[in-house]
């Protein structure tokens, strides 16, 4: 008789370590079926013991010990998957269920497809460590491919991990040419069927394979994998915006460590995080590390200032911009433009009490978009999508003096439209490319049809597949306003991989010219950049010398600040810092938030994980957010 612990792997089955006896075989990785709650559960084993050496401990419980239904499989995941995501769990203050059913895509768990497993045979041993690379996109891919062939030869498989589908289809081609057979895609956009087939073919493929997938297959049982590379590191996708919140670069990170595999972080521009251990010596460089890239594209900073009188609206773009533009296409040049924002203007303001039109549900400023089936315009929140008529007085004061700050894509679009008849003009953000085909046929006819400007978000980046004769950047005066830790990171980075995009003019627009940020970037000066920014972390109290832990409550005023009261005393040592978000949630209640900073030597701390991990379901806790507002 068998002991057996269990990870329930169901939705909003919270609870982790159930107990169950058995009298089958039941080792470490198995997966079984067991009664939870009058549900038959699928559960992964996480320990089995022999019952006579539990007497004692038996003897004492005060519930009743169930018996496992039906073990389903056995060994079907490895016992270092398994710790990584249990270590996983206590640095993101949760439980490991939802970890692991995080990195399991549900097709699988649905079918538990039949394979057989590859061992690992190298011929030559494997050195774990951790490698960072950074230099332009071209010259990481051609370095990968030199590694991948590496490690065919010596019997040794391979995971390139991108953050997006978007991602991988953008790079997929020249890295799977002259080794076609061997290289597996794996996403959650695939269908069920294509995702059961894709896990079958990983695990029957006796020769050495190039996984590229997101960190959804991360749990792919394939002994042979030598080496997992984390491409585009710098990414805000890596971090889960919804439970259990986790990074998937900490995750990756204890997985190598647990499996004593090679990691490697690349990217244009690393995080700041990743340079400081380098310079830390936690982290080795793969060849040299570039701090200053050269680019043959010229290199300008426009300042955006009114060309006509001071009372009129602020154009998008400005008289200088639009003589580049015109210069461009008279010599049958592509232009890509970017900005940060959706829509034709992010805020609208009234002149008389400054009151900013604001979502009725969520408190969040409305944007102004053209509905293009009733052709006119509305309010549109982003938070929560709704959708309301523009009025022409404010709600607040009555007035009518109304002014609107800022503009969007759609905003530069309409002006171009005006300003350039002859050019076509494409789009390509959230509002006219809702999938992925739809994204990359907006860039196929950009890419064969002449006199064309392409005008687009970040999310154009994903699809962007080569470069562009002129890249113009604006509207990043937003990024500098605001309040987040993160947002001149954010700013470089994005303006290092516009850049790169770049073959002939590079040109920046902004009000304010004389940020530090434009001068590192269109000097191609990483160094200078990674130095300001980790000495500002350090003097704030920002990662990596901190880790943040944001703790937030929706509900009822009155009764979440009780919540909140009551729980800032249970954290009192830690020294919590309480404040409402900006914003209500999608639902129009309010949020109450609590920030704690902790040295980051000081974290996981037992006695804070007990009492984060004894809350309930309505605590939202989130250990290093993307942002803290």
């Amino acid at each position: 008789m068998k002991i057996v612990t269990v990870i329930p792997l169901k939705k909003n089955v919270w609870r982790d370590n159930l107990s169950y006896f058995t009298a089958q075989d039941a080792p470490l990785g198995s997966l079984a079926t067991v009664p939870v709650r009058g549900q038959q559960v699928l559960a992964l084993i996480i320990d089995s013991r022999e019952a006579s050496d539990l007497k004692s401990e038996l003897k004492n419980v005060d519930w009743q010990l169930r018996k496992v239904t039906k073990i389903r499989k056995i060994n079907y995941f490895d016992a270092q998957f398994m710790m990584a995501a249990n270590i996983t769990a206590d640095y993101f203050a949760t439980s490991t269920g939802p970890v692991i059913k995080a990195t399991i895509p549900q097709a699988i768990l649905d079918e538990l497809p039949e394979v057989k497993a590859i061992k690992a045979t190298p011929t030559e041993k494997i050195l774990p460590e951790i490698n960072a690379v950074q230099e332009p996109e071209e010259e990481r891919l051609a370095r990968y491919k030199s590694l991948i062939r590496e490690a065919f030869a010596k019997k040794q498989s391979v995971y390139l991990c991108l953050p997006t589908s978007a991602d991988i289809n953008r790079i997929i081609e020249p890295l799977k040419k002259g080794i076609e057979n061997y290289v597996l895609v794996g996403h959650g956009t695939l269908s069920k069927k294509e995702q059961i087939d894709f896990w079958k073919k990983a695990l029957s493929t006796e020769h050495p394979i190039l996984v590229v997938g997101t960190p959804l297959f991360l749990s792919l049982p394939r002994e042979d994998i030598s080496t997992i590379i984390i491409e585009h590191e710098n990414s805000p996708a890596y971090k889960m915006m919804v439970r259990p919140f986790i990074d998937w670069r900490f995750f990756i990170e204890e997985l190598v460590k647990q499996k004593e595999i090679r990691l490697i972080l690349g990217d244009s521009a690393l995080r700041s995080e990743t340079i400081y251990r380098l310079g830390k010596s936690e982290v080795t460089a793969l060849g040299s590390i570039k701090y200053r890239f050269t680019s043959n594209a010229t290199n300008q900073i426009i300042p955006l200032t009114n060309d006509k009188d001071k009372t009129s609206i602020l154009e998008a773009t400005n008289e200088r911009l639009r003589e580049r533009i015109e210069n461009a296409l008279d010599s049958n040049e592509k232009v890509f433009i970017y900005s940060g924002r959706r829509g034709l203007a992010p805020l609208t303001i009234c002149r008389d009490c400054g009151t900013v039109m604001a979502c009725d549900v969520c408190h969040l400023p409305l944007t102004i978009h053209q509905n293009p089936r009733l052709k006119e315009r509305v309010f549109i929140c982003h938070k929560c999508g709704q959708v309301v008529e523009i009025e022409d007085e404010c709600k607040n004061c009555k007035g009518q003096r109304l002014a609107i700050i800022g503009f969007g894509v759609e905003k530069i679009a309409e002006e171009l439209a005006t300003n350039f008849p002859k050019a076509t003009i494409f789009r390509l953000d959230s509002d006219n490319a809702k999938t992925s085909k739809k994204a990359e046929e907006i860039i196929r006819q950009f890419n064969k049809t002449p006199n064309s400007i392409l005008i687009g978000t970040e999310m154009a980046l994903h699809y962007i597949d080569g470069p562009i004769d002129n890249v113009f950047a604006v509207g990043l005066d937003a990024f500098l306003a605001m309040p987040d830790w993160r947002a001149s990171e954010k700013l470089f980075s994005t303006l290092i991989k516009l850049k790169q995009l770049t073959r002939k003019h590079f040109i920046i627009q902004t009000r304010q010219p004389e940020e530090k940020v434009f001068t590192y970037v269109t000097g191609g000066n990483l160094i200078d950049f990674y130095r300001d920014e980790i000495a500002d972390r350090q003097e704030m109290g920002y990662p990596p010398f901190k880790v943040l832990i944001k703790i937030s409550l929706a509900g009822s005023l009155p009764e979440i600040r009780k919540e909140m009261s009551r729980l800032e005393k249970m954290v009192e040592k830690w020294q919590p810092l309480g404040y409402p978000d900006i914003s209500k949630n999608t639902k129009g209640l309010p949020v109450l938030n609590i920030l704690l900073r902790l040295p980051a030597s000081n974290w996981p701390d037992p006695e804070l994980s007990k009492i984060l991990k004894s809350l309930p379901p309505s605590f939202i806790i989130n250990v290093d957010p993307e942002s803290v507002l």
